[in-house]
């Protein structure tokens, strides 16, 4: 066993966050943390590492056990990015340094050669036993994989937050740690770093938590995955996919038993009141008794608690809208430039009506530029884009900005679709805006929460071209896959910008690849155009 957690109980304010919750690791075990946003994923990774304290409970480590945290940042400083990864080896930093000084004064003429020599082979050697090689063979390795080699001989001072998150991650890799802590590790990676930090991570023999919204990578590297739901924890085996098979089982099996208990709830019901009623016609004490007998009966009943009520997911469907023109966008050998530096060169593609198509490539090859090109609000260099007839646009941009921040939710979506108060209360609610929730400033809202209320202004427009960049950014997996059942079934065009892989895998068939400047048109699984 590494880490106990028995019994918790975490309030914050007179909101309880936990009620009892237990978990253990042992020696060993890669497990995914899930659950939806703010349900106290991050708080658990905390309370492990002592960073945040429990009301009551107990929180038991292996004695002398190491744990590793991906979530603390390292502060800017001069120091170099390599000497930052490498600082945590105490004792092999010690010996690397003696091994300097020695190699300096070898130099020198004013010393015994023989003896420094002598000196220096005891020195290397307890460099060697202490594994001071494989130290330095571990991080170019490291480095090479996530890609950050370049950064090495960099001042922390120098990097940007998501170079900053990325090292943070290679420093924790490269320590040996007996357990390793990973809060949405795959934040910042483009597809090359997270293939091989999957690899790197299903190899490695440390144990690892990993609270991730990548459903693709806990397939990859999980073998438990372990549930955050209302304040408990539910443990499957397996990874996120036999998880989520299993999950739906099991809740296909409460709606059963619930539905069998209501009957059985509503028949001793009836037969009370028959019973009672009898009774009165009857004068008979037997009848009263009978009817006694069905009510403990009924209170003994341990009661199932109601399914989750999905009927507002099915309300959650775009307008019906009038078709556009066969060929709803043309590229016609569009060249675009950033100031010096050459983004699209020639370019030429087409998408028609009802194709769903993403856009998909390395870090900075311009897929978010390619939707602002297609929706004419930034300017090419040379060639034609034309857009097709009868063509209604909706868009979600990657970053969402509103023009009146002051707004409240209930002010900016009255305003953005024509629609009364009672009406949009009742619209909102189901997109997880209630009361108080309306009121909010819309400056205020979180990364999910702007997600939220734009798709819930996009589906109450009539829509026939969807263009989406990232939309399952910041939000939770069982958001994310009922956006995805809201997307399977829309009528019209789309055009995607994404990093989710599972999403990719699940939603669409026809690529559009950046590459060199250049863009091919691929159709296919997304697993299979990306090999």
């Amino acid at each position: 066993m590494l880490v106990q957690l028995q019994k918790i109980t975490k309030n914050y304010g007179t909101i309880p966050l936990f009620e009892s919750l237990n978990l253990q690791i042992n020696q060993g075990e890669k497990i995914g943390l899930i659950g939806v946003n703010g349900s106290g994923k991050s708080t658990i990774l905390k309370i492990i590492t002592g960073l945040e304290t429990v009301d009551s409970g107990t929180v038991s480590c292996k004695k002398h056990g190491r744990i590793g945290y991906l979530a603390q940042m390292p502060k800017a400083s001069e120091q170099c990015v390599k000497e930052y990864l490498l600082e945590t080896f105490t004792v092999l930093n010690s010996l690397q340094k003696q091994l300097t000084h020695l190699e300096e004064q070898m130099i020198s003429s004013e010393i015994e050669l023989e003896k420094v020599l002598v000196h220096y082979g005891q020195k290397q050697e307890e460099f060697q036993q202490a594994g001071g090689y494989e130290m330095e063979n571990k991080l170019e390795m490291i480095a090479n994989g996530l890609m950050i080699k370049y950064l090495l001989s960099k001042k922390l001072s120098e990097l940007s937050g998501g170079e900053q998150t990325i090292v943070n991650l290679a420093r924790i890799l490269l320590q040996e740690n007996d357990l390793v802590l990973l809060d949405e590790p795959t934040n910042h990676l483009d597809a090359k770093r997270i293939t091989w930090l999957e690899g790197y991570l299903s190899h490695e023999k440390t144990a690892y938590l990993i609270v991730s919204h990548d459903r693709l990578f806990l397939d990859h590297t999980v073998e438990k995955i372990v549930e955050l739901e209302d304040g408990r924890i539910q443990e499957y085996k397996g990874n996120y996919s036999i998880y989520k098979k299993q999950k739906n089982e099991q809740l296909e099996k409460i709606r059963k038993d619930f539905a069998e208990q209501q009957k059985e709830i509503k028949k001793l019901k009836l037969a009370i009141r028959r019973f009672r009623q009898w009774g009165h016609e009857g004068d008979n004490e037997k009848f009263f008794k009978k009817a006694k007998q069905l009510e403990k009966r009924l209170e003994k009943i341990q009661k199932i608690p109601k399914p989750k009520d999905e009927s507002s997911k099915v309300s959650k469907k775009f307008k019906e809208s009038n078709r556009s023109g066969k060929e709803v966008l043309q590229f016609k050998e569009v060249s675009k430039y950033y100031s010096d530096r050459l983004l699209f060169d020639k370019i030429d593609f087409s998408l028609f009506w009802q194709e769903h198509s993403a856009i998909i490539g390395e870090n900075g090859v311009g897929k978010s530029t390619l939707l602002k090109l297609a929706l004419k609000i930034e300017a090419f260099d040379s060639g034609e884009i034309k857009q097709g007839t009868n063509l209604q646009i909706g868009y979600l941009p990657q970053v969402i900005e509103y023009k009146t921040p002051s707004q409240t939710v209930l002010q900016f979506f009255s305003q953005a679709c024509s629609l009364g108060e009672q009406t949009s209360r009742q619209v909102l609610a189901r997109y997880s805006f209630y009361s108080e929730d309306v009121m909010k400033q819309v400056r205020f809202l979180s990364g999910g929460e702007k997600i939220r209320l734009e798709l819930a202004k996009l589906m109450h427009k009539e829509v026939n071209f969807l263009l989406l960049d990232e939309p399952t950014n910041h939000l939770d997996i069982e958001t994310r896959e009922e956006i995805e059942e809201i997307l399977e079934e829309f009528k019209g065009t789309m055009l995607v910008v994404s990093h989710d892989r599972f999403f990719l895998q699940k939603m669409f068939e026809t690529f559009l690849i950046v590459d060199q400047c250049k863009i091919r048109k691929e159709i296919g699984k997304y697993m299979d155009v990306t090999m």
